[in-house]
């Protein structure tokens, strides 16, 4: 009798997998493609740290007649040894029916590994943008004739030794040309009276700093504006150029904020270049938002 149950048990088995076998049916698309271009590619800055947040905008030649959402990729293939596999990203922009231009943002892809120094005018020839492809709210989806890639040059947001603090803190690091010949410092104060809340003068490539961590004298820092300023404690006869990275606690969003030290610059009083802005919510969760000067 067991033997019985077995050989119809077996052959039920049988049935129903040769009468059911949709799952094994391959996926074809039957959309009717057509060549379709993307005329401009247009990032919101040349020089991006990995995981920073940039926009950009794409633009088409001819409005159409439904939305589209078109997806760009963030290529990175800097790093050592396994530079060949490139880490990616995706972003989407829309552009409505009837317009040619749409925007969008995305968060630039990580390194495959950890590469240092990386120097100030950043790595070239490893990184990009690139248009992938299109949607259309309505309608077969067209495809991309000419794919189009945007090279862009990858940069330090932070010195190897700086890791994240704690789940409030806010790492904040300043990197500016030509090091061996220029020595910034860099300063975080309240919009009260100006007291000083954080303070960096190493003399190192980088100058940074934890904004609002937790074994800071004046933690939590009240909510509010805060200013952080550069000071040129030496500075080469020429402008020089200076960037600083603020890397947002628990999300790990890096904001880049840029400016330039006009040759004759004096080393005091410090100039402002940004600003954070503090808010805690009901449930005391704590958020910044970061802003030029």
């Amino acid at each position: 009798m067991k033997k019985l149950i077995l050989f119809l048990f077996i052959a039920l088995f049988f049935t129903t997998s040769c009468e059911n076998n949709d799952y094994s049916i391959e996926y074809i698309d039957d959309e009717v493609k057509q060549d379709f271009s993307i005329s401009s590619l247009v990032i919101d800055r040349n020089r991006v740290a990995a995981t920073s947040h940039v926009s950009f905008s794409v633009s088409i030649e001819t409005a159409l007649s439904v939305d589209a959402t078109v997806t760009v990729a963030s290529k990175n293939m800097c790093g050592g040894p396994i530079s060949h596999l490139a880490e990616t990203s995706t972003g989407t922009a829309l552009i409505k029916a009837g317009d040619t231009t749409g925007t969008g943002s995305i968060f630039f892809a990580d390194l495959n590994e950890e590469y240092y120094p990386i120097p100030y005018d950043g790595l070239s020839d490893c990184a990009s943008f690139d248009v992938t492809g299109i949607a259309l709210s309505e309608g077969d989806d067209p495809y991309v004739a000419a794919p189009l890639s945007v090279s862009t040059t990858l940069t330090a947001p932070n010195p190897d030794y700086m890791g994240d603090a704690d789940d409030d803190a806010v790492m904040i690091s300043m990197d500016w040309k030509n090091p061996s010949a220029n020595d910034f410092d860099m300063y975080v104060t309240d919009t009260v009276d100006y007291s000083f809340f954080e303070s960096a003068e190493t003399g190192d490539r980088f100058e940074g700093d934890f904004f609002d961590n937790d074994s800071d004298v004046y933690y939590p820092a009240p909510d509010g504006v805060y200013l952080v300023w550069y000071a040129p404690y030496i500075q080469e006869a020429a402008d020089v150029p200076a960037e600083i990275y603020f890397t947002h606690p628990v999300t790990g969003v890096v904001d880049v904020v840029s400016f330039v030290s006009a040759n004759g610059t004096a080393d005091w009083p410090p100039t402002p270049v940004a600003t954070i802005t503090k808010t805690t919510d009901a449930e005391g969760n704590m958020s910044y938002e970061i802003a030029a000067y």
